[in-house]
């Protein structure tokens, strides 16, 4: 997973905030729903005492999901970062709120590069 790509994410999502609660329930720095968290710990095998406030457990677990979603859309990262904002039910690729969200995320990613080119 590309880590410029994550920090994009989790620039949009949390402003990098580890305490950030969405009106929604998403929680943590990756903004993960506690019932979509608990799902993917299950499909990709992560047992044992998970904490999606924790920062790291919280990374861990956004990138999983992140990852499934890139699968589920055929390395389609575009439509697998709708879907990581909207859930996968709810990807249209006409829908304004979700092109405003992945603009953002693409800015930050350019900048993120641009900065950080020994990262790749």
């Amino acid at each position: 997973m590309d880590p410029l790509l994550v920090m994009s994410l989790i620039k949009v999502e949390s402003n990098f905030k580890e305490d950030a609660v969405s009106r929604a329930g998403a929680v943590g720095l990756m903004q993960l729903m506690p019932k979509t968290a608990a799902w993917i710990c299950e499909r990709a095998g992560i047992s044992g005492e998970i904490d999606i406030t924790s920062p790291v457990d919280n990374i861990v677990i956004g990138i999983e999901y992140l990852r499934y979603l890139i699968n589920l859309y055929d390395g389609n990262i575009d439509l697998a970062l709708r879907a990581y904002n909207a859930g996968p039910a709810r990807v249209d690729s006409q829908n304004v709120i979700a092109k405003e969200y992945l603009l953002k995320i693409k800015s930050y990613y350019r900048i993120y590069r641009l900065l950080y080119f020994w990262v790749r």
